[in-house]
């Protein structure tokens, strides 16, 4: 049925020579062709945001030379309204990286000497005035995250592997803590952080092992929670987002050839590997960024693009839509889609492209994919797959629920019979691995899936 929902929605034309597209359309694209490029990644551009004030929409996206500022209201008119140089400007530059809170948009970059710099907004489109540009507190991050409910700036790598700062005063941020300085188990534990996402005081990281989740409630004494350092696909963790519900997790390995990870975070001392997801037909895709808008899961990948997941049933994703606008073939090395900012009022996709500059996209017709009501008839969740020693078996994840579940294998016969609950794994320890059939029957109807036993 997805199948042919989709072909419902073939793309328009695009804006730009024809790319490799489905239900995604590119209305708009900045670009400063005097920028430098990186001697490095001949990337000219980096990280990428949004804003938004007074019914008017505005993107930001970093370059070698700092910070543009761009009225991104009209698609077919993008115009920049105001450009921030970076304390560290020319084709050394690599990284900027940006968020936004109260107003304000603060900037870091990964080579020094940088520097913070706190932009305010609240004067847009007029003016854009730098209230903050100081090295006091660190010159290098390599990103940044701001859990706004509790006014705190995280910082991840540069200067250290993680820093916490107040944003009581949010011109103005003040040390809370550094935790290789200031916490014995850290350096062993935890150690260097590529990025983080934070809410409420707990702190999902993606770091050198994997994935540690921390809670920093009490900041003078944080607390590790668990972590995940075995899971599928293991590469470089570089970056991940939690879901509005609080258990999803998806996680990006910035490694050639990696797909997304999803992952069920409710108990962190038994964090359940859910499904891998993406372009699985490219050779060496590199997943970079991923944001949840709630059950939207949107994808930044180098050379592939842009791709969106409903991920409402995580156990079985469904592909929405995709653009890569890449026009550079699949390589080795690290270009394309940086990021993504994808909640604007009016809808439209914010994209940061290494070479293209900033990118505007209409995603309304994969949005319309996934409103489809054919959608909604239940399925069987059956999570993680492949499996190796003990995996779940849903209808409704959300409610609690018995279910008489049987495994059959290729050849019919049933090798596993059991009535458990939503939250009860399944021990398969003892099957062979291989394909088999999973029946499940709730409230007298039956479902079926199939799954995937592995060798540990």
């Amino acid at each position: 049925m997805l199948l042919r929902t989709l072909l419902l929605f073939l793309p328009m034309p695009m804006l730009a020579a024809a790319q490799d597209s489905l239900n995604i359309r590119l209305v708009g694209v900045w670009d400063d062709p005097a920028l430098p490029a990186t001697w490095l990644y001949d990337n000219t551009y980096n990280g990428c945001w949004g804003y938004h004030q007074n019914g008017q929409e505005y993107g930001i996206i970093g370059s070698t030379m700092g910070t543009h500022i761009i009225d991104v209201t009209d698609p077919s008119d993008l115009q920049e309204l105001h450009f921030i140089p970076g304390a560290v400007q020319g084709p050394d530059v690599v990284h900027r990286e940006y968020k936004t809170y109260a107003g304000r948009l603060y900037a870091v970059t990964d080579e020094g000497p940088g520097t913070l710099q706190i932009i305010d907004l609240r004067g847009l489109p007029d003016s854009a005035n730098v209230v903050y540009d100081s090295s006091d507190l660190f010159f290098r991050a390599h990103s940044l995250w701001i859990d706004t409910v509790n006014a705190r700036l995280y910082t991840h790598g540069g200067n250290s592997d993680l820093a916490i700062y107040s944003l009581a005063d949010p011109d103005l941020p003040t040390e809370l803590l550094v935790p290789e300085n200031d916490v014995p188990w850290w350096p062993t534990a935890v150690g260097y952080v590529h990025d983080a996402y934070t809410r409420a005081n707990i702190c999902y990281t993606n770091d050198v092992d994997g994935m540690h989740i921390v809670d920093f409630t009490d900041v003078n004494a944080p607390v590790l929670l668990g972590s995940i350092t075995n899971y599928p696909q293991p590469g470089y963790n570089h970056s991940g987002w939690l879901h509005d519900n609080g258990w999803l997790y998806a996680m990006c390995d910035e490694t050639h050839g990696t797909r997304v990870k999803l992952f069920d975070v409710s108990d962190p001392n038994d964090i359940q590997f859910i499904d891998t997801i993406g372009p699985a037909t490219r050779i060496n895709n590199i997943p970079h960024n991923p944001f949840f808008q709630g059950d939207l899961l949107h994808i930044a990948y180098y050379y592939d693009g842009y791709w969106i997941y409903d991920v409402s049933d995580p156990a079985n994703a469904q592909l929405l839509g995709y653009y890569d606008g890449s026009l550079i073939p699949d390589g080795f090395s690290y270009k394309g889609l940086w990021g993504l900012y994808p909640w604007l009022p009016s809808g439209r996709v914010i994209g940061g492209d290494m070479q293209r500059g900033l990118m505007l996209f209409d995603i309304s017709q994969a949005v319309a994919v996934k409103d489809a009501p054919a959608r909604h008839e239940p399925v069987l969740h059956v999570w993680p797959t492949p499996a190796t020693d003990h995996m779940r078996v849903a209808v409704d994840r959300g409610r609690p629920e018995r279910i008489d579940v049987e495994l059959l294998d290729l050849h019919g016969r049933t090798v596993l019979r059991a009535h458990i609950g939503n939250d009860t794994p399944l021990d398969i320890t003892s099957l062979p691995a291989g394909p088999y059939l999973v029946r499940a029957i709730v409230d007298g109807r039956m479902y079926t899936a199939r799954t995937i036993k592995t060798k540990e």
